[in-house]
């Protein structure tokens, strides 16, 4: 499952670009380069919406994509995790002009398809590293809710109508699932469901949930 943990930097670096590729100290090394680049990109992105809008912020942890915010009020930054994914994959991290799509027969087939297929192809395991990504053999709950968000903003879906949610479940596990926001409601697609359900039935507790603009959270 899906519980937050902590992480060093070359861990989550090594992971990426070595060990599991198959890689030599060479290409390690230029991988590192990378990762570091992006952090510090994604800390200015945060450190600069923070200066103009956020008075007052919770300190960040690069380790706990989900337990990383700042915050202010009901108002959060998205996960460090989610803005590093957005660096490589800018097409599907900006506003859409709909908000929501029609909930018809067909919207609800492709829904329930995508949930279906995704949670086949990947198979369960909790990272040591919180990396979110497309379409592994392995993964856990962030990068099913990245691949199924992704598969459904290439079947026409508005980037905005779907957003990510960070949530706890039942037995107080730390989680995340996509919602898609119909003209019927919320949806759930969720890796621990075969079929799609309404927000309201998921059972979870939101932590938090992209708004319209991915980059924007909140409760």
């Amino acid at each position: 499952m899906c519980s937050a943990s902590q992480h060093d930097a070359p861990n989550l670096i090594r992971n990426e670009f070595g060990q599991q590729k198959g890689l030599g100290q060479k290409a390690i090394e230029t991988g590192t380069r990378i990762m570091f680049n992006k952090i510090i990109i994604a800390l200015a992105t945060v450190a600069a919406l923070g200066a103009t809008t956020i008075s007052s912020a919770n300190a960040i942890n690069l380790g706990s994509a989900r337990g990383a915010y700042k915050a202010q009020g009901q108002t959060k930054v998205a996960p460090i995790a989610f803005s590093l994914y957005c660096l490589d994959h800018v097409e599907e991290c900006t506003k859409s002009a709909k908000s929501e799509v029609a909930y018809t027969a067909k919207t609800r087939n492709l829904l329930a398809s995508v949930n279906r297929a995704v949670n086949r192809s990947i198979r369960p395991l909790n990272e040591r590293v919180d990396v979110w990504s497309l379409n592994p053999l392995y993964g856990d709950c962030d990068d099913y809710v990245m691949t199924k968000r992704s598969r459904l903003i290439k079947a026409g879906i508005p980037t905005s109508a779907l957003r990510v949610a960070v949530v706890r479940t039942p037995r107080g596990e730390s989680h995340a699932i996509l919602l898609v926001k119909t003209s019927a409601g919320e949806f759930a697609l969720d890796n621990l469901r075969k079929t799609i359900v309404k927000r309201n039935q998921t059972g979870y507790r939101f932590v938090s949930v992209a708004s319209a603009n991915p980059s924007r959270w909140s409760r």
